[in-house]
């Protein structure tokens, strides 16, 4: 086997596109309370829009307290995400030293009940220190908490609580003591980018991902490989999937190599680069997703052979009973057999009458995932008894005369050979119709007397196509024959007959083109029709009788014309004729046209009847 061309942790990696999506959202608070050292049994939960004081303070009547804020924020919502950022909002409503602020921010252990003086939530670490500002009171305070909730939420932690209080030194000083805004609250927003899932959909070269043997075969050395990647946050429509290949057994020969604007949640293709596989190689290949934030886990991996080399001899075709360019009479199938003219991984025959058609067309369905299908399974494919071996096939001939089958053979890989033509030459096998009656007649119907050609076998049906309307299918009798009544004809019809054998054959069609002609018959006593050959009849001056005979039913009326002058009609005699009288006033060709209405004012055709004068 050929060891693939990749460099010992080789790395194709593009130009980083755009940063990922994020999203900003809100934490929901758990709880909110505050301490007083004055009361230090006694809990103090914060309602809704009420100041909360911070530090040493004195009440209306005079008495000194110490209070301490504590807060719990749900961070359950953020599972599974990546916290970018986190700020922690809130403001004062009252502040006498702005410039002197410290406010220290600490992480507590979870506690959201009966929290009192001495029965506070107990101090983790110190996470920093609010500081000085200009405006006073600040309505708008900011800390970074980042770092804690990014590490409660990798850490799968449902909740994060943390402590304000001022530092030891200043907790007693009343001028220090402040009150927190109620109307603004304490609030946590976590900025957060959620990883791409894992790929799903996984696709070598439009075949599944195989992790066992036996393993595909590609038959390109830049093969296609497909997976779906996914992405939770609306604005990542688009991820970069970052692709691993290696050789198998030589995973220290891993090479990656990226493709951009990948669909999240639609099937994608990245295309191994040139020069990375070698022909004869098996390799593995695995995917992740990438929002340029985060990366998902990377795929399974998935295995398959290069072979892109294809068949070096076209197939060898042969027929025991169909010798090639030879006449045979037909009603059989053609026994063939293919052999693989000593190509060693010729897998399957692909053959046609005529040219072959495109095979392995890879269909695809919702979100663009291919649907594949085995090309070898499909119609006009048979596959080899063995790897390399023969195969044989019974076809009928599409019709009689010449016909030629072409055939060529595909490896595992679908790789084609050259194509091998083979001609036969196939008798008239077309059913024996005899119309009755033979002419078409307007308004009479149509019987077809059929029976079989003697070069087929016992025939059991026939088809019967009229025009463009849908074929019949009439049922033999014992001895093959078969009649079946058509309506009444109109115009120009073509009427196809086919006879079907009890071995499957279907026969070259018998086809008849019937007319209908309904324009009337015109006869002269004294001026014969020039039907090509003219004759001088009559002369200037002489008169000759014209009649016109019906050839449909219930004729209403003759119309007619000599030498394209005025229309005249006339109504025909109880026999449906009309006779009309004319004279010529010129020697030389003349024309008389006649056409026939019928008693429901249907207008037919024109006869146009030529003759020549002396």
């Amino acid at each position: 086997m050929a060891a693939a061309a990749l460099g010992l942790g080789g790395v194709l990696v593009p130009a980083s596109p755009a940063a990922a999506d994020s999203v900003i959202r809100e934490a929901s608070q758990l709880s909110l309370a505050y301490t007083d050292a004055q009361a230090p049994l006694t809990a103090h939960p914060v309602s809704s829009g009420e100041d909360i004081p911070l530090g040493a303070w004195l009440d209306e009547a005079g008495t000194a307290h110490t209070s301490r804020v504590y807060a719990t924020f749900d961070l359950a919502g953020f599972a599974a995400t990546h916290v970018l950022k986190a700020n922690l909002t809130f403001g004062e409503s009252q502040a006498q030293a702005c410039a002197q602020r410290a406010i220290e921010v600490w992480q507590t252990v979870p506690k959201t009940d009966d929290i009192t003086w001495r029965n506070a939530p107990t101090e983790k670490q110190l996470l920093g220190t609010v500081g000085g500002s200009q405006a006073c009171p600040a309505q708008y305070l900011q800390f970074d908490l980042t770092s804690a909730a990014a590490a409660a939420v990798a850490a799968n932690r449902p909740t994060l609580s943390i402590e304000l209080r001022l530092p030891a030194a200043d907790e007693a000083n009343a001028a220090l003591g402040r009150r927190l805004s109620g109307s603004r609250g304490i609030r946590l927003y976590p900025t957060y980018n959620t990883p791409p899932g894992a790929p799903t959909d996984l696709f070598t070269q439009y075949q599944p991902c195989a992790t066992e043997k036996p393993y595909p075969y590609v038959g390109t050395l830049t093969p296609t490989l497909g997976a779906m990647l996914h992405d939770a946050d609306a604005g990542d429509g688009t991820l970069t999937g970052r692709f691993a290949v290696w050789p198998v057994g030589h995973k220290e020969q891993r090479t990656e190599f990226t493709q951009d604007s990948m669909g999240s949640g639609y099937e994608g293709n990245g295309h191994v680069p040139a020069g990375l596989l070698a022909d004869g190689g098996t390799y593995a290949w695995q995917v992740q997703g990438d929002d340029r934030a985060d990366s998902s886990a990377w795929s399974r991996p998935c295995y398959f052979h290069v072979d892109a080399t294809a068949p070096s001899a076209a197939p060898v075709v042969t027929s025991a009973n169909y010798p090639a360019k030879q006449w045979t009479p037909g009603g059989e199938p053609v026994q063939f057999t293919f052999t693989a003219a000593g190509v060693p991984d010729v897998a399957a025959y692909q053959y046609a009458w005529g040219d072959l058609g495109v095979a392995g067309v890879v269909n695809t369905g919702d979100h663009g995932v291919p649907q594949w299908r085995d090309p070898f399974s499909g119609p006009n494919f048979v596959r080899a008894d063995t790897l390399g071996g023969s195969a044989s096939v019974s076809l009928f001939p599409q019709d009689s005369g010449p016909r030629t089958l072409s055939v060529r053979t595909f490896d595992r890989a679908y790789n084609t050979s050259a194509v091998t033509t083979y001609q036969v030459f196939v008798g008239d096998t077309s059913p024996i119709v005899t119309p009755d009656p033979p002419k078409v007649r307007p308004g009479v119907p149509v019987t077809l007397h059929m029976a079989p050609n003697a070069n087929v076998r016992p025939v059991d049906s026939y088809t019967v196509k009229v025009g463009y309307a849908e074929a019949q299918t009439v049922t033999a009798a014992a001895d093959g024959t078969a009649s079946i009544t058509l309506p009444p004809v109109t115009g120009a019809t073509q009427i196809e007959v086919h006879s079907h054998s009890t071995n499957g054959w279907v026969s070259s069609p018998y086809r008849w083109f019937a007319f209908v002609d309904t324009s009337p018959t015109v006869t002269s006593d004294v001026y014969p029709e020039d039907t090509g050959t003219p004759v001088n009849a009559g002369g200037v001056g002489v008169t000759g009788t014209f009649t016109f005979a019906p050839t449909v039913p219930d004729v209403a009326s003759y119309t007619y014309s000599f030498d394209w002058g005025p229309e005249t009609t006339v109504v025909p005699g109880a026999d449906g004729t009309a006779q009309v009288s004319w004279a010529p006033d010129t020697s030389g060709q003349h024309l008389v046209y006649a056409y026939q209405t019928d008693t429901n004012g249907e207008v037919y055709d024109a006869y146009y009847y030529a003759f020549d004068v002396n």
